[in-house]
């Protein structure tokens, strides 16, 4: 058994699967200090050993309020309890901003269909249309040519430490 600490990756290789060479995401992601954000521990998908390419979804919720922002985050945990057996998951990490009640995810896929599936999955299609107009939410999707965590979290913490206004009853993004 490996132990990891915080910011701390395994090794993989060229053929996407463990060996030494490149960083498999392990633990908490190298969050930078003052952002002002929290994680969770990275949180492994069926596909976990997959390195390249992948499909990177970020994921952006802004609610009004602290209870809102709560109950998003609780849901999104719960969500995650599934991630084990979601098909095409490479892993997640789920993010949040607390001072700004601003949280969401940042989920590695092994392509665009295994993304729309999630998407599309009844739970988390039912979790949107609950939350539509309640809560503002921003996604961005790219393809990385490989996965390196801490180049693909470093991407994504760029949209987590923009500032965010709520503009009440607003809802954007693909999910």
């Amino acid at each position: 058994m490996t132990t990891t600490q915080r910011g701390d990756v395994l090794a993989s290789g060229d053929d996407g699967r463990p060996s030494s060479g490149e960083a498999k995401a392990a633990g908490q992601p190298p969050i930078t200090p003052g952002a002002g954000l929290i994680s969770t521990d990275w949180l492994p998908g069926p596909s976990d050993s997959t390195r390249f390419p992948v499909v990177v979804s970020f994921t952006d919720f802004h609610s009004e309020s602290e209870q809102d922002w709560q109950q998003v985050a609780e849901l999104g945990l719960r969500l995650a309890q599934s991630w084990p057996i979601m098909h095409g998951a490479v892993g997640l990490w789920l993010w949040g901003k607390p001072a700004e009640c601003r949280g969401g995810s940042l989920s590695v896929w092994d392509s665009r269909s295994d993304l729309r599936r999630f998407i599309r999955w009844p739970v988390h299609a039912e979790i949107v249309k609950n939350w539509r107009g309640r809560v503002r939410v921003e996604s961005v999707t790219w393809t990385d040519e490989r996965f390196v965590p801490t180049v693909t979290w470093g991407r994504a913490e760029e949209h987590m430490r923009m500032p965010r206004h709520m503009s009440a009853g607003r809802q954007s993004g693909d999910d």
